[in-house]
């Protein structure tokens, strides 16, 4: 059996990768000069504030609910991961566009190229090994799924955080070899700041789409179609329900499910027989659907009855 992987230990490779590329990356771009290694350390840097910020967030979420908060604190990690989302754009995406336009009208000079091309390398394996850690995380909740569609659907936005950052990540240091293997071949310190410019707007995509997803979930977006089918094929196999009439959803947090399921019993049940339909009802769901954090089920009759 696969060993489960925990949001906690996503965020922390990621930050950890995140401090490794901003100490290395900035020494050996006060070295070289070259505004990819500058760039790659500004990332880090924003990594690093972003990964704390989600750190945070995920401790803060899984507090326990009170009077005051009756469905728990979970749905606080939207929040920070929406100002993570906004610190990638305008730290990471924004600076690395800055400087990669001032590198490209006043080219500068570019010394110890392949140092930073062996820097850059160590960047790209370790964002790598991080950004497959968010991958398997991701493919915990729904194993048949592709890791594409749970970034698309799934809920814990902590590990879809982190694997943008590290894909990011991944993917400028992939960027950042090829501007510096360019120049190395036609000594244009032009493609350096190109390079940075093409880090600087990846990140500022990927960055809104962060945000716009999360403000779904800010909003209280319900769960898809096929986990929503699946919810209510299970509450229907339960002996004693005729069908569902209604079935409500809302994400309380990463991974944590708010389901109301209004149900239609079979009729000359007692008032004992109907209470322990609905138990059972609520027991299957939740066996079959982990995600699933509270669910109420109502008993109701059809508007043709």
């Amino acid at each position: 059996m696969a060993k489960t992987i925990s949001d906690t230990r996503v965020v922390v490779t990621s930050l950890c990768v995140s401090i490794s590329d901003v100490v290395l990356n900035f020494v050996v771009a006060m070295v070289t000069g070259s505004t990819v290694l500058l760039s790659q350390s500004l990332q880090g840097l924003s990594d690093l504030i972003t990964g704390g910020i989600l750190l945070l967030g995920v401790r803060r979420s899984k507090r326990k609910a009170d009077t005051k908060y009756q469905f728990g604190y979970g749905r606080e990690i939207f929040f920070w991961v929406l100002m993570a989302g906004v610190l990638m754009f305008l730290g990471t995406g924004g600076l690395s566009l800055y400087f990669g336009y001032q590198q490209f009208i006043s080219p500068g000079e570019i010394n110890s190229i392949y140092l930073g091309l062996g820097m850059l390398t160590i960047g790209f394996c370790a964002n790598f090994y991080s950004f497959y850690q968010s991958i398997r995380r991701l493919r915990q909740t729904n194993s048949r799924a592709d890791w594409w569609w749970q970034l698309r659907h799934s809920s814990i936005v902590e590990t879809k955080a982190t694997l943008l950052i590290d894909f990011l990540g991944t993917a400028a240091a992939a960027l950042g070899i090829i501007a510096l293997v360019v120049f190395v071949f036609t000594g244009n310190a032009r493609f350096d700041g190109l390079g940075s410019i093409a880090i600087g707007l990846l990140m500022m995509v990927a960055a809104v789409l962060l945000i716009r997803d999360v403000r779904d979930l800010i909003i209280g977006r319900s769960v898809d179609t096929q986990l929503a089918k699946k919810i209510t094929d299970i509450a229907q196999s339960a002996p004693g329900i005729v069908s569902v009439l209604d079935l409500r959803s809302m994400y309380l947090g990463s991974g944590k499910l708010l389901v109301i399921i209004e149900v239609h019993v079979q009729d000359g049940f007692d008032t004992d027989r109907i209470e322990k339909i609905v138990d059972n009802v609520k027991h299957l769901v939740k066996r079959d659907i982990p995600d699933v954090h509270h669910i109420q089920v109502e008993i109701e009759t059809p508007d043709n009855e």
